[in-house]
């Protein structure tokens, strides 16, 4: 993710081009929101002696209003349905995607779901425009990131399978489990009670919405396809000549092969491919989808209707639902 010069939709001086939007806001202010919420409240210097207590209480206390206002502000941007919305989205997957690599670990509760009030306004401002598709399943793996420890859980958190945290390493240990005898690792301990943002964003509208799994399936296998060059592959070995002799197909950079240009056993090996990359897409998005809480019959359900449309082979088409039902029992 590359961080824009400047916001799509804004001008050079950072006003907005749209004459009949005054709300603009702030670039930085995305930058901000990730710093307060990952740095957590300022330390307050000098002791906290009587006469010290109420500027102590008072700078706390405009931290805090400063650092909600900040979030409100952000939160509304994220939720416009707009070329500016959607620039703002751009913007904070950026700072999102910089922060998962220096600290993944929201260290207060109030902080937590600040950041995932951040994520549903974002998902609140996603329409279906490939644009919009995009940064949602972008936004969809860093929920899967930023995590929260809730000390007060015994036992397993709600949080499952996560992206481990950099330089998360099991180093700190403490005394014997009463019940196993065996030791357990602090850091162990805190993974089982990690809460994750997927598991506070599960619930919005966009995951039961067929369409945006639709255009995500489209998306993923699109760049996919582009990556590894299907047809491309094919070029140097056609053999067709134009009628009339001349250059054979391939010779000319500008020249593309089509589906059509193949000869059969080309076009069994290139579907072959195609089935291959539709396959690990649609078992990647079924996979996401009972993830975020949409069950596993909407998911089969999905794994069903996109084979069909993508012509995927009945035996690719069962293992995809098997594995669903398997990781079910």
């Amino acid at each position: 993710i590359q961080r824009p010069s400047y916001f799509e939709g804004w001008g050079e001086e950072g006003s907005y081009e749209s004459d009949d939007y005054d709300d603009s806001v702030d670039p930085q202010v995305f930058g901000d929101v990730i710093k307060m919420l990952f740095e957590g409240s300022p330390a307050m210097t000098g002791n906290d002696t009587t006469d010290q207590a109420p500027t102590v209480s008072k700078a706390k206390q405009t931290h805090t209003t400063k650092k909600e206002e900040t979030i409100n502000t952000a939160s509304n941007a994220l939720a416009e349905k707009t070329k500016l919305g959607q620039s703002s989205r751009k913007s904070i997957l950026y700072e999102l995607n910089n922060q998962r690599s220096k600290k993944t670990r929201v260290e207060s509760n109030n902080d937590f779901h600040s950041l995932c009030r951040v994520f549903n306004a974002f998902l609140s401002g996603c329409g279906r425009e490939s644009v919009d598709v995009s940064n949602a399943k972008m936004l969809m793996i860093l929920s899967q990131t930023f995590y929260f420890v809730d000390e007060e859980q015994q036992g397993g958190g709600r949080g499952g399978v996560g992206t481990e945290e950099v330089g998360d390493v099991d180093t700190n240990t403490t005394p014997q489990d009463k019940s196993s005898g065996t030791t357990i690792s602090k850091t162990t301990q805190d993974r089982e009670r990690r809460i994750y943002v997927k598991n506070e964003i599960c619930h919005h509208d966009i995951w039961s919405d067929e369409d945006f799994w639709d255009q995500a399936v489209f998306q993923c296998v699109s760049e996919s396809l582009a990556k590894s060059g299907v047809l491309s592959n094919y070029i140097k070995s056609s053999t067709l000549t134009p009628v009339g002799g001349g250059k054979r197909m391939g010779d000319d950079p500008n020249t593309s092969v089509k589906w059509h240009d193949l000869s059969p056993d080309e076009y069994a090996g290139a579907a072959a491919q195609v089935h291959s990359v539709v396959f690990a897409q649609l078992g990647s998005l079924s996979h996401s989808m009972i993830e975020l809480g949409c069950g596993i019959p909407r998911a089969c359900n999905f794994v069903r209707r996109l084979s069909i449309r993508y012509q995927l082979p009945l035996s690719l088409r069962i293992a995809l639902i098997q594995h669903l039902l398997k990781n079910a029992c």
